[in-house]
């Protein structure tokens, strides 16, 4: 007996890690967009008229069971051909069901795809595993922190650079494939600040838990001191550190204002201001930094970035000085 139920509870035990790893906390029932409300919406409304049909149905089914079950005895029933009125209303009643919410689920999709005027584009761009963002209109680039304003049309134009990803947060409501070679849009308005966090959502290889994204939401006037910000070269107090930085093979893959332009990995302009490292997989510290430089493969394993146990102590220690410092 503890051999049959030790399998079912290995299955779910692991069921549940991976479902807790790939997908974190999902908290799509509390939309703040207006895209997202009316999906949740529809959704509901889906829920609440499928548990009735399954209800009256069950329903009827039990009182058939009970009332017309064959007693000791008991003659045999009337032989009948049917009843046509009948059948007509359990034909006629779930067709206009099945119109009405075709009607609504139309109403729903020309909400959430509607463009409204002046939208500020975004470009999504998805690689293995982290996420880049451009702002072509503001002439800024980011990564794995989406920067937004409040109340302002956001168009999110969804790309990939390798494989096909999903571009998914919760709270805004839906998500939508970032594909090769191919733009899909999300037309999006947020109506509350705070930050909300999401993943990919299409399994996109060995990391794909831990490709996170954070959405951060503030006032106009936020967003602008941002990109302000971020259209600049980050100040530095630490020019040992940028000289190792140019130096060694960093510079080949990362951009950096005013150091070099390179694009491979994500762009670390102002690196030192973001919450997270590795796409979400570390809290944006001096300590991870130092471990995720050190020996990315430990704490994501298959990730391109090549570790750097070898450099020395100094050396290090002023990288990263200089890395959390571009604010």
């Amino acid at each position: 007996m503890a051999a049959r139920t030790g399998a079912p509870l290995r299955v779910a035990t692991t069921v549940s890690l991976l479902l807790v790893s790939g997908c974190g906390r999902i908290d799509g029932f509390t939309p703040v967009t207006p895209q997202g409300s009316a999906i949740v919406n529809l959704f509901v409304l889906e829920i609440v008229l499928a548990t009735l049909v399954v209800a009256a149905v069950a329903g009827a089914v039990w009182y058939a069971t009970v009332r017309f079950r064959d007693r000791p005895g008991a003659a045999e029933p009337p032989q009948i051909h049917g009843n046509t009125k009948l059948e007509l209303a359990w034909t006629a009643a779930p067709a206009l069901l099945l119109l009405v919410l075709y009607v609504l689920t139309v109403r729903t999709m020309a909400t959430v795809e509607a463009e409204p005027a002046n939208e500020l584009r975004v470009r999504v761009i998805g690689h293995q595993w982290w996420w880049e963002f451009q702002y072509p209109e503001l002439g800024v680039v980011t990564a794995n922190e989406l920067q937004l304003p409040v109340g302002q049309p956001i168009r999110l134009e969804l790309e990939s650079a390798d494989v096909v990803h999903n571009f998914w947060i919760p709270q805004f409501g839906w998500k939508k494939d970032n594909t090769p070679n191919h733009v899909t849009m999300i037309h999006v308005v947020v109506d509350q600040s705070g930050v909300y966090d999401g993943s990919c959502n299409e399994f996109c290889g060995l990391q794909h838990a831990w490709m996170r994204v954070r959405a951060i939401v503030t006032p106009p006037e936020q967003f602008q001191s941002w990109v302000d910000r971020n259209k600049q070269p980050a100040p530095t107090a630490a020019p040992r550190g940028q000289q190792v930085f140019q130096q060694s093979t960093c510079i080949n893959c990362h951009a950096i204002q005013g150091v070099g332009e390179a694009r491979v990995g994500p762009d670390l302009s102002h690196v030192g201001s973001r919450t997270v490292i590795g796409a979400g997989v570390m809290e944006n510290t001096p300590e991870s930094l130092q471990a995720w430089i050190t020996d990315p493969q430990r704490i994501k394993p298959g990730v391109l970035m090549p570790g750097y146990a070898d450099m020395p102590g100094d050396d290090m220690q002023a990288l990263v000085e200089y890395l959390e410092g571009l604010k």
